[in-house]
């Protein structure tokens, strides 16, 4: 009988070992070259921002940085995505599936809606969608609405056409 349970647990601990190396971790850790972020997660995301590090996979790119107070911020991009929409068409890019107290959506006053997550004007995690893609903007120590405002403009401002760009000349 021993030696069966034995035979048994060796079999499970050998399946779940083979497993385990079997799974492939599909971030590319790219430093600060923004070149290999987007050719790995195939578009340019020209976001101005000092001090950051990069990470994609295909289909996603991550840039992580310090705010000028110290706080340190993740902001994703992702130009499609497979997941499920709120009722306001936003969509979760974050990965943290962690539970907050506040999980509401903020109006900007120029009318874009956000979803935020955390506790009351310290946001953890904000999601927005845009013509360009879906963002989202992870903080542990938080971010209120003027953060929240500084990031729009910060990637409006990455995301919007060149002169040119996409124009035909005169």
């Amino acid at each position: 009988m021993k030696k069966a349970v034995f035979m048994v647990c060796s079999a499970l601990v050998a399946f779940g070992v083979h497993t385990a190396q079997s799974m492939i971790n599909p971030w590319v850790e790219c430093g600060s070259d923004i070149a290999c972020g987007a050719q790995k997660a195939g578009f340019d995301f020209p976001l101005k921002v000092e001090n950051y590090t990069v990470r994609a996979m295909e289909g996603m790119l991550e840039l992580r940085f310090p705010l000028k107070d110290g706080r340190k911020v993740i902001v994703r991009k992702a130009q499609t995505f497979a997941g499920e929409a709120d009722e306001n068409g936003i969509i979760d890019i974050s990965g943290d599936y962690n539970h907050y107290p506040v999980n509401k959506t903020v109006t900007l006053d120029n009318g874009v809606k956000f979803s935020v997550r955390g506790a009351e004007n310290s946001y953890k995690v904000v999601n927005f969608g845009a013509e360009t893609g879906y963002y989202s903007i992870m903080c542990d120590e938080g971010l209120n609405k003027a953060d929240i405002e500084y990031f729009y403009e910060l990637l409006a401002a990455a995301e919007a056409p060149k002169y040119g760009e996409n124009e035909p000349e005169e």
